[in-house]
């Protein structure tokens, strides 16, 4: 099933109607030259999160941004903008924050972070609906009831069982972007403690991330179930 862009509009009618959104479906595009930018879309004013430059763009805002952009280098770096911090590939920097009981630990966990070596100039944000471009990535931002109908929806046609994988640390950017960005499959994450913090995901949200090639069958499905 061939993805067009000029079925964002419809995807985005489906996904709000079907999972009662609070937040518009959110559009991930990586470039790798201005060229491919849509005509109209600026580059961000400010130096943000990534996490923050989603729910910025799930509020309606469009946008792209470079690594001189984005202010969380653990989450740039996930995602191929920037070469992996050496304090962040160490375990250092996690550690220092209280969050493994060791360097070593925290290491561990970074090496099994999904990552896109892939190296890109930056990303387009945008709200599914607004965007003039084929998606990469679709970020939902909903509640476990909804969720579960994204399960069902996957399974419908496809089988077998729906995937998680997260660890609590980088969770809209290499959870959310990454993993289905390099694996092709869709994956939840239960947030973390800077998108939490600082993007405003609220206790309630979990976040799922489809692979532009799950969007067809999902909206089948939705129709079918």
């Amino acid at each position: 099933m061939d993805y067009e862009k000029e079925d964002n509009v419809k995807t985005a009618e489906v996904l709000k109607e079907k999972l009662n959104l609070k937040r518009l479906p959110v559009a991930i595009k990586f470039f790798n030259d201005l060229n491919e930018i849509p005509e109209g879309i600026e580059k961000i004013e400010e130096s943000l999160r990534h996490c923050e430059m989603v729910t910025k763009a799930a509020d309606g805002a469009i946008f792209y941004a470079t690594a001189a952009e984005q202010k969380c280098k653990g989450g740039s770096s996930a995602m191929g903008l920037e070469p992996l911090p050496p304090k962040i590939a160490s375990g250092e920097f996690y550690y220092k924050l209280g969050r493994f009981d060791s360097v070593e630990t925290a290491k561990s966990v970074i090496d099994n972070i999904p990552r896109k070596d892939e190296q890109s100039l930056g990303i387009i944000y945008a709200p599914l609906e607004k965007a003039d471009f084929i998606p990469d990535v679709v970020i939902i931002i909903t509640v476990p009831k909804f969720g579960m109908y994204i399960a069902q929806g996957i399974v419908y046609n496809n089988g077998g069982k729906l995937e998680s994988s997260c660890a609590g640390i980088q969770s809209l950017c290499a959870d959310a972007v990454s993993a289905p960005y390099v694996n092709n499959k869709v994956n939840t994450t239960l947030a973390c403690n800077g998108s939490r913090g600082y993007a405003g995901i609220i206790d309630e949200e979990i976040i799922i991330g489809l692979p532009c090639d799950s969007l067809k069958p999902l909206l089948d499905a939705f129709e079918n179930i």
